[in-house]
């Protein structure tokens, strides 16, 4: 009876891919939920965080950094590719007029880092993923610095709260997560966290299913009231993230396909909540629908690289 918890984040872990896709939809059927949980958005952030550094794979890790110039290019497409992305969007000619609070969320979204997962589904896909968690090391490290900066130039006078503020808020909830994630490893040891993947997979499961009943806050009656508007910020965040992932894919062409892929998944999904969960409280409205929204793609997205790797190995 007491295993019980242990095997259930187990079997958790094991179907983790199918797992993600169902868990956003799963808390879309639980409005009543939301609002009470929306609390919660900026504690499973912070827990993704430690997991990924408490889990990192430090011998992957060190032969990616022997290939600095690789690992830069890569680093440097992270930081670059989703901004330039984002401004082409917001200056095309027919989303000019689009409603400020979704101006904010795409340039939240181009100035973002790789998404917390984006190491973890590429694992769930079979890739070795240490140039993944390389890129998401780095790009969580530097991105105190470039997001209140790119967020700032994209958004312009819609940013809610100064460029010095976020970065303020960011060092700090970003900091103390890798602070703490590198503890966890060194009071558990790394070869006691490897015994336990699946259970650790599985709580990063359901961490995702917490995070998207918070996320989901609105989100249906919103969806009722305005389905046009609805749909037009899915298909931005949709496009937003297929977009870059395409882009990188051309960019990566001379890498092996392991990392070529996998880096790809870095610049394709993008770990917009970061940036909302400093800031939530006052965050506008529409913002946080499309920040709820962006959430779908990234659910469903092991199940759609899985059917796309397959389709590209045979290629």
């Amino acid at each position: 009876m007491l295993n019980m918890p242990r095997i259930l984040l187990s079997r958790l872990g094991r179907h983790a891919a199918p797992a993600y896709a169902i868990s956003i939809f799963l808390g879309l059927a639980l409005p009543q939920l939301a609002a009470a949980m929306r609390p919660v958005i900026p504690v499973t952030i912070f827990i993704f965080i430690m997991l990924a550094f408490a889990r990192m794979n430090l011998p992957g890790i060190r032969a990616v950094a022997a290939a600095p110039k690789k690992l830069g290019f890569v680093l440097l497409a992270s930081c670059l590719v989703p901004p330039v992305v984002g401004y082409l969007v917001l200056h095309a000619p027919w989303f000019r007029d689009l409603d400020p609070g979704i101006q904010l969320a795409i340039a939240m979204m181009a100035s973002a880092p790789p998404l917390m997962a984006a190491p973890v589904y590429a694992l769930l896909l079979g890739f070795e993923n240490s140039l993944a968690l390389a890129t998401l090391v780095l790009g969580m490290v530097v991105v105190p610095l470039t997001a209140p900066t790119f967020t700032s130039l994209l958004a312009g006078a819609d940013v809610p709260i100064s460029p010095l503020a976020l970065a303020e808020r960011l060092f700090y909830f970003v900091g103390s997560g890798m602070l703490g994630g590198l503890v966890l490893r060194k009071l558990a040891g790394s070869e006691r966290l490897q015994s336990v993947k699946l259970e650790l997979d599985g709580l990063g499961v359901l961490m995702f299913f917490l995070f998207a009943i918070a996320a989901m806050d609105g989100v249906l009656a919103a969806t009722l009231a305005t389905p046009g508007l609805m749909l037009l910020m899915l298909a931005l965040s949709t496009g937003f993230s297929a977009l870059n992932f395409a882009i990188a894919y051309q960019l990566f062409r001379s890498f092996d396909f392991n990392d070529r892929f996998s880096a790809s998944i870095c610049i394709g999904l993008r770990n917009m909540g970061l940036l909302v969960a400093p800031i939530i409280s006052i965050l506008p409205a529409n913002t946080f629908l499309y920040f709820a929204l962006a959430q779908i793609p990234i659910y469903v997205a092991p199940v759609v690289l899985q059917a796309l790797k397959a389709r590209l190995e045979k290629a």
